[in-house]
């Protein structure tokens, strides 16, 4: 008499091909994480344009209503934000944008100086004559921009500017460190230039020694021009009147 195999009537429990498992097992599942991804992307989307101010507080429940969605992905896109830095979250679940403290300012400078600069120096090789020529559009856009008084549009293309930098690196943590970085003072410095009275052209002169030094081959030189470009971004937003 033989032992060991599944008695009678009972499931056997040999091990079979592994069943896959996706958004059609778990369809509702899946849904879930695409409405907190969206609610995500829209609340920090609204933050980064400023229709959500420093100071004002974000009601979970009123989003999820305008959105006809469950209060769930919402509360969950907030804890993300809270995450990386655009908003606090009391004991109470009460939730706040968060603003920049000038000592905040500097550290985010800072850190920003230095990992663009570690960008640039781990871009050997990929620094390209289309990627260069893709840089000086955006320059160019930049300065029509400021000529027709629209600081929005120059910060635009001053973002995808960086963005292209930190992009030819190959570096995906560090760039998502940027990304938020950047996304945290888009407010900001939309409201720097507009009180400067346009996009600065300190900042368009900076960009020409960068690119300079990236169409000269000097890699060196364009990490210490960026670095400096970003210290002294920093100091432009601290003495820029607050209101």
């Amino acid at each position: 008499m033989q032992t060991g195999g599944p008695a009678d009537g009972q499931p056997s429990l040999e091990k079979g091909p592994a069943r896959a498992v996706g958004r059609d097992l778990f369809p509702a599942l899946a849904r879930h994480q695409i409405l907190e991804e969206s609610a995500y992307q829209d609340l920090r989307r609204a933050i980064v344009e400023g229709r959500f101010a420093p100071g004002e507080r974000i009601v979970a429940a009123s989003v999820a209503a305008s959105a006809g969605i469950s209060r769930i992905p919402v509360t969950q896109a907030l804890q993300r934000l809270e995450a990386d830095g655009f908003v606090r979250i009391s004991p109470h679940k009460d939730v706040v944008v968060l603003g920049w403290a000038p000592g905040e300012i500097r550290e985010r400078f800072v850190l920003m100086a230095a990992l663009e600069s570690l960008c640039l120096r781990e871009s050997v090789g990929k620094i390209t004559p289309e990627l260069c020529a893709r840089l000086r559009a955006l320059q160019r856009e930049m300065l029509a921009a400021r000529s027709r008084d629209d600081a929005g549009r120059a910060v635009q293309a001053d973002g995808r500017f960086h963005h292209l930098l930190w992009e030819a690196a190959g570096l995906p943590q560090v760039m998502h460190i940027l990304e938020t970085l950047w996304d945290r003072g888009e407010y900001y410095r939309l409201i720097m230039h507009a009180r400067r009275g346009g996009f600065a052209t300190e900042s368009l002169a900076e960009h020409e020694r960068i690119l300079d030094a990236l169409e000269a081959g000097n890699l060196n030189d364009a990490a210490k021009a960026i670095e400096q470009h970003r210290l002294f971004a920093m100091k432009r937003l601290e003495d820029t009147p607050r209101s």
